[in-house]
């Protein structure tokens, strides 16, 4: 049935129509802003849920920044992470989230579920 699938999107903003990873999308394991299935990771930005196929990526490492911005007259500071996916020594996207649990979280299981996964710097 069409109305089963899952609106996903590929990082370059291309629309994905599959079944097979939309019940993936359904069944995964959920952290913050992503989870991760059997098949794919997937991650939500703005509106859109995007997904990465295991085969698309090689590499994965987290970045950690220190964001500040100004707000009634204070500079509040807020730590922000990403999951950086990449191929090669492209980087295809990066996956961000506000707490770095979610992060280390969707990092230990990848690990688990993809074992030829290169993880670090």
């Amino acid at each position: 049935m069409l109305s089963d699938n899952v609106k996903l999107y590929t990082p370059g903003g291309g629309r994905i129509d599959s079944l097979e990873l939309s019940a993936d999308f359904r069944s995964a394991d959920k952290f913050g802003p992503y989870r991760v299935g059997k098949q794919a990771f997937f991650y939500r930005s703005g509106l859109r849920q995007y997904c990465l196929p295991f085969s698309d990526f090689g590499h994965v490492f987290k970045r950690a920044m220190l964001c500040s911005s100004r707000t009634c007259g204070k500079v509040v500071h807020t730590d922000t992470f990403w999951l950086v996916f990449c191929s090669g020594a492209d980087e295809l996207c990066e996956a961000k989230a506000i707490d770095e649990r979610h992060v280390d979280a969707a990092l230990a299981l990848l690990r688990e579920r993809v074992p030829s996964l290169a993880v670090g710097k």
